[in-house]
């Protein structure tokens, strides 16, 4: 592995070499893009879409690497040929409660009890996959008018408004993610901070993503105060002390995306990246 790292370091340092005349003559012009492979997404959340590009996976994947290699080495530095790669300490979460049962993770928990029903019912460690952290979350007067029959649109009515909810159930549905595959939790209540709450519940999921929707949520998660701009669709490695780590990913609010057309294709650049780290997309 360390003279994969080594490698790959190097080969960011040297680009490869186009391998089209259009990419050759074209590649640095803001308007040009690799020609991309069919649109997977359904019809009713068609966006352009756009292939996530092997270069920001391949910084992400160093960057994950380089703070794993950091760890077992009981060092900042790393030394590689050629020079040193110094890593940037990460914050991390203190020690959850141990709790054996979900029935005793909830007890735990402020949401009022019909929203922790919607949301955790049926939810085990080593299905979810993805936990999806939002700001305040609806009460369930306003919830309760609006749920249908079944199926995943009523975890996410608790979050959001129902137009809001229904774009993010296709979403979801576009990440080829399945309900038992997610969970939902907020960061903030009428009046208390939940995100110690939403580590929690990570800790005992055990999910291979934490999917952060918007700034509040992010920068509570990362424990940083990073504009979402420039974070949105990257990987951050946190960790939960005596639980393992987590890989972070910021998107922005699915009402941000649903009120501006033009950040769909954004969001399907990140949601691709989401769905290639999950082994959903080739």
């Amino acid at each position: 592995m360390d003279a994969l790292f080594k490698q790959k370091l190097l080969g960011l340092r040297h680009p490869p070499i186009p391998t089209t005349f259009a990419e050759a003559l074209f590649k640095d012009t803001s308007w040009y893009s690799p020609p991309k492979e069919p649109d997977t997404l359904p019809p009713s959340f068609k966006i352009p879409g756009e292939n996530f590009t092997e270069k920001a996976h391949l910084i992400e994947s160093l960057e994950r690497f380089a703070h794993e290699k950091a760890e077992e080495l009981k060092s900042s530095i790393i030394e590689v040929e050629g020079g040193e790669v110094h890593v940037v300490p990460k914050a991390k979460w203190n020690k959850p409660p141990l709790v054996k049962s979900l029935e005793e993770l909830k007890k735990g928990l402020s949401l009022d009890p019909k929203l922790l029903q919607l949301l955790l019912d049926g939810k085990e460690p080593g299905t979810v996959r993805v936990l999806f952290v939002s700001e305040r979350f609806r009460r369930w007067e306003e919830v309760s008018p609006e749920l249908k029959a079944s199926g995943l649109i009523n975890e996410v009515l608790a979050g959001f408004p129902l137009k809001t909810a229904e774009l993010f159930e296709r979403m979801i549905k576009a990440m080829k993610l399945t309900a038992e595959e997610v969970c939902l939790y907020p960061v903030e209540g009428e009046d208390k901070d939940l995100t110690k709450e939403v580590m929690n519940l990570a800790a005992y999921l055990r999910p291979e993503a934490i999917v952060t929707l918007g700034a509040k949520a992010t920068n509570s998660v990362l424990m940083s105060q990073e504009r979402l701009a420039m974070v949105h669709g990257q990987f951050f490695s946190r960790s939960i002390e005596g639980v393992g780590h987590f890989q972070v990913v910021p998107l922005f609010h699915p009402s941000i995306i649903e009120t501006n057309q033009n950040m769909k294709k954004t969001a399907w650049v990140d949601m691709q990246k989401i769905m290639k780290f999950l082994k959903k997309l080739p």
